[in-house]
Parts: structure tokens; sequence; C-alpha cells
């Protein structure tokens, strides 16, 4: 996410080294853009956002399904590093490794395209909420509700796609409550023009990542294209080279992943008692089988590196996660705030069709609890490597032959193009590290199934995970991006007659994991789906409408002032905006043992610019109230 001044149409460009870091107070809120309170700024900031004014933030923001904004009037899109590692990763080979080593274009002829590779720009956003509710007509149950529902919005991508050219995406909002029609510019072309050599943009290793403050070159530069030339934009950030000033006012436009402020306390325990023990465990035995395969040599290194790079992250987001829903205090005051909005609904007659929602959730996930295992073993064939694949060709050839609005998610006919961009494009698939992967996960699902089970039959034949996997492997030609495109001719019809042994497999486990994963959409995914959405009305009705959305990896507006924060040891002095050299990590990339991080003296010649109203610690306004309570 890009932080934006409030003065001018500037972007802050922080880049975190050893000689300066910055840190701000956020307000809460990650805002859409169609909601931002102009009120709150006003009363608290005194700024007003014109329409012109967030129109402009709004599209010079950046989406490649991860937050990146435009900073030149010649298509340059400045990014985190880690998002786009993958494309590095992708574009590197033995002799040339851009993962390590780094790249930078000396002109435009010099960028490098990444196959595949396309960023979106949201261009305008229409509420579609009755039109997705006349769909689902009275009386539905939950799973025709859901079918309903997506089969509307498939229709409604389409629609977008013939009449504008542009690419449609029906977003959720609010549990359900809300829907919106999200239309985006699609850069297809795109080429990558700087990313620094891993050892300055992972400086401090693990340990560092998703720490403040950070001694990392985190960032990177690619180029969006239009017609083979770099692409004019009008609307981009401007780099301020003078930064921010503590107290000022500033603005951060991206894509933040997402939050389930809605989910219930159900859902909590749920998550904390069953999905991130098996997930972190899962994660877990990743991490070590890459290690180990690592360890082969440099080259098996490099092929794992980025792989285990995105597993360690996700690692440390996930143990931090399971912290919090283990702390009985947290999860004491999401019961507390639960029981405040049913003893509400309970009191008002009006509200009674949204009475049984908490406990039908809880009996989805009683369901849930009693075939988990199921879902762990019947489909994660399709995650990765050249395994999922074929299950993603398998399943377009399948899924094309239907009528758009009995298709899969993901495979309508608005979703197709970006699809077969993806399969068709080349990409690096190293055959030794792809036979570890199926191994493993195959091993897990005899482990969790019984080498007896039907479906591991027919997925196995008897053989052994290991034997079964070299095989398959040895005998697919699937890496190869034209085999993949011939494939794909004429709606994948040469996918079902294809003798490849990887298809062969997909083709044989797909009808067990399709039921599988059907049998989740309708006993639970449809029934949290139905039941979030009358906790989020209820919500409306007793605490009002002027809380901001769930994250949902769409475009979001926050904003706070530059200062200084707390630090967990409360015998730490807080933790000033601006923060020096002293504190930075020894050369090993670990930080000097201390109670208490160094802190310097103020920045010379740094001034405040928030107006004297408001305090240091700004004060919630009723509206943030309502939100925290519900």
């Amino acid at each position: 996410m890009r932080a934006v001044k409030s003065g001018a149409w500037v972007l802050a460009l922080v880049l975190a080294s050893a000689a300066l870091s910055r840190a701000s107070q956020a307000d809460e809120g990650m805002w859409t853009y169609d909601s931002v309170p102009v009120r709150k700024l006003q009363e608290r900031y005194g700024f007003t956002p014109s329409p012109q004014w967030l129109e402009h933030l709004r599209l010079s923001s950046v989406n490649m399904y991860a937050s990146a904004s435009f900073v030149s009037r010649d298509g340059l899109i400045l990014t985190n590093h880690h998002v786009a590692l993958g494309s590095a990763q992708r574009l590197s080979t033995p002799d040339r490794n851009l993962v390590r080593d780094g790249f930078c274009a000396r002109s435009v002829e010099e960028e490098i395209p990444v196959p595949s590779l396309s960023v979106r720009v949201l261009v305008s956003m229409e509420d579609v909420t009755a039109r997705l509710e006349a769909a689902v007509g009275p009386g539905a149950t939950p799973a025709q509700a859901q079918a309903r529902r997506a089969a509307a919005a498939a229709a409604l991508s389409a629609e977008c796609r013939k009449a504008t050219g542009f690419e449609g995406d029906v977003v959720t909002l609010y549990g359900g409550a809300k829907s919106f029609l999200y239309r985006y510019k699609e850069y297809s072309d795109v080429r990558l023009a700087f990313i620094p050599e891993m050892a300055a943009a992972f400086f401090g290793g693990d340990d560092d990542n998703f720490t403040y403050p950070r001694y990392d070159l985190d960032m990177a530069l690619l180029r969006a294209y239009e017609n083979g030339k770099p692409a004019r934009v009008e609307h981009f950030f401007r780099v301020n080279p003078a930064g921010a000033s503590e107290g000022d006012l500033v603005f951060v436009s991206g894509h933040p992943g997402r939050t389930d402020r809605l989910k219930t306390y159900a859902m909590l325990e749920y998550y904390r008692d069953v999905t991130f023990p098996a997930r972190l465990a899962r994660a877990r035995e990743v991490r070590a089988l890459l290690g180990v395969y690592s360890a082969r040599g440099p080259e098996e290194a490099r092929r794992a590196r980025t792989y285990l790079y995105f597993v360690e992250n996700s690692l440390k987001a996930g143990e931090g996660e399971y912290r919090g829903l283990q702390d009985p205090a947290l999860m004491a005051t999401k019961l507390a705030r639960e029981k405040a909005l049913r003893d509400a609904v309970a009191k008002d007659p009006a509200l009674a069709p949204y009475a049984g929602a908490w406990d039908e959730v809880a009996a989805s996930l009683a369901w849930a609890r009693e075939h988990e295992k199921d879902r762990l073993c019947k489909t994660s064939l399709g995650e990765r490597g050249l395994a999922g694949v074929a299950v993603q060709l398998v399943r377009y050839a399948t899924e094309a032959a239907k009528p758009d609005a009995d298709r899969l998610e993901g495979f309508h006919e608005a979703q197709l193009p970006d699809l077969l961009r993806r399969l068709q494009a080349p990409a690096p698939y190293f055959r030794d590290l792809d036979e570890a992967m199926l191994a493993f996960e195959l091993a897990k699902m005899v482990q969790g199934l019984g080498p007896g089970d039907p479906y591991v039959r027919v997925v196995l034949g008897g053989e052994s995970p290991e034997a079964f996997a070299k095989k398959v492997l040895a005998g697919s030609r699937l890496a190869d991006a034209a085999v993949r495109a011939a494939l794909l001719k004429n709606r994948g019809r040469g996918v079902l007659r294809s003798a490849d042994p990887l298809i062969e497999l997909a083709r044989r486990a797909d009808p067990t994991m399709r039921e599988t994963e059907r049998l989740f959409r309708e006993k639970v995914e449809a029934v949290e789906e139905e039941a979030l959405t009358r906790v989020a009305k209820a919500g409306f009705a007793v605490y009002g409408g002027d809380a901001y959305p769930d994250a949902t990896r769409t475009l979001r507006l926050a904003f706070g002032a530059i200062s200084g924060y707390p630090f967990a040891r409360r015998a730490c002095p807080p933790s000033p905006p601006f923060t020096a050299s002293t504190t930075a990590p020894t050369p090993s990339g670990r930080r000097a043992t201390s109670p208490c991080p160094p802190r310097p003296p103020p920045t010379a010649g740094t001034s405040s610019s928030r107006p004297p109203s408001t305090s240091s610690a700004p004060p919630t306004s009723p509206g943030a109230t309502r939100a925290a309570r519900w």
C-alpha cells in the first residue's frame, strides 16, 4: 500500500534503510472509495478530499493481486519486492539468477516481459445488490441462493466485458449484505524493470519480516505496456523526495488481504481448534521438505528459494493469528461483543429473522469438523506444481462445455482469458521439485485416509506415493508450454483424450475432488454466506451503517498522521516516528539484545502540520466505536 500526503498528489516513497525509517499512526478504517468518511477527515484534520482528488488516487493505484502504484506517466509501477519475487523467479535460469543477483534495466528495451502477469486499475464501481437479491428470489435454501447468486454474478461479469471491454468482478461486502460490480482496465503486457538482489531486499531475514523498523530495500519496479509500447497513463503518484514529516496527514491506497471481523465466535473456535493447527503443521512440513531439497546443491536452492520464502512468510503470519485465537482475553472480547448484538436482536421483534444466524453457523461447523479430514486429503492434489496444472486443464475442458451459469467459480466465460493466459504461458517447472512435492501430498493423503480408502486406490493404483510421483512426472510433457497450448485448443477437447499420465491422474481424481468441494460448499460455505449476511444486517440495524467493510483484497483507502507508537514492553519508551541507524541490526542481520530499542533524538528540521485540535492519540469517533462493537 502506498502513502500519499494530503497536501499534494505525491507518493511518499519511504524506503526503510539503516539510516532512516518511519511509522504512522493510522486511524481505524480501510474504506472503499465510494464511502470515504469525508466528515471525519473534515472534523479531525481540516482536510476535505474532492471527488477529483479521490479519483486520482484510485486511478493511480494498481492491483497486481497485491498493492502497487503507477509512479510515472509512461506506466512505471512501484510495488514491494516480495510481490515481484515470483516474476523474478519465473524469469531466472541457472546462469541468470535474478532472485539472488537482482536486475536493473538501463533502458525500456532491456525490460523483460513477465509471462502471464497482468495488472488492473479500478475504473468504476456499481452497486448490484438488488440484482443479485432478485436473482435469488424468496424461499431459496442457502445452497440454492449461493448457486443463483454465483450465476447472476457471472452474467454481470460477462455483460461488463462485452459492453465496456473492461474486466468485471462482483465483490461482496459486509458479509454479502452489499454487492458491487468493480470494473477494471487490464494491462496484460507487464515487464520487469528493477528488482534488488535478495540480500538487500530481505536484509535481516525472517527475523525482520513483519517487524518495524525494517532495514531492507523492499521494492521493485515493473512497467505496463500497451500495443508493445510503454503505457501512457494520466494518473500516477509523483515522488516527493522530502518524504513526510511528523504530524503529516497521509493516505494509504492499496489492496489489503482479508479481515474477518464479521466471523462468529463459533467460526473463530473452529479456526483455533481445526483450521490453524492443520495449516501450520503442513506448512512446517513443507518448509522442512524444501530445506532438505535445497541442501542438495546451489541449483536446487535457487529453484526452491521463492517457494520457501512464501512458506516462511505464511508461517509467520499464521502463527501470529493462531496466537491471537489462543488468547483468552481476545476471545472473551469477541464473545462479549457477539452476545451484546445477539441480545439486542432478541429484544427487537423486527429483528427476529436474524436471530438464528449464529446457531446455523455453529451447526454447519459441527458437520465440517466431522468431514475436515476428507477436505484436507481429497482436495489438495490441484494446489501446486504440474499436478495442479493438470487439474486446471481437466476442469477447463469439463467446465467450458457447460452453460456459463452452471460452471465452477474461476471458469466462467469472463474469467477464461486470464485462466488461458496463465495455463499457456511459459513457466519454469522443475521435475525433481515437483516430484518431491507430489510425493509429499500423496503421502499425506494415504496417512489421512488409509491405504485401503477407495480414493487412495483410485489415485495410486496400489503404488507407493514416491514411486507413483516419480512415474507420472517422468512420463508427463505438461512442463512444455506448447503442449499445454495444444491441449487447450477447441475448448480443451484434447485434454479429454490425452494419455499424459498427469492428465490421466487428474481425470481419475477430479470426480471425488468435485464431490468433496460440493459438499463443503452446500453444507458449510453456503450456510455461512447466508448467515453472515444476516449478522451484517443485524449489525446495521443495531449500530448503524457507517462501519467500513472487511478487507477483501479489493482497493481501500486508509489515513492517519505520522507519529511514533508504543512498544509492547511497557517499560520501553514509545518509538519515535523517525528512527536513526542506532537501532539497526548487526551485520549478521540479528538485532543486538537489549530490553528496549535505543531512542535517538528527534530529527532536526521536522515540524508538525497536524491541526492543533488533534492529539497524538486521535479520539475515537462514534462511528468507529460502533464498528468496534460490531
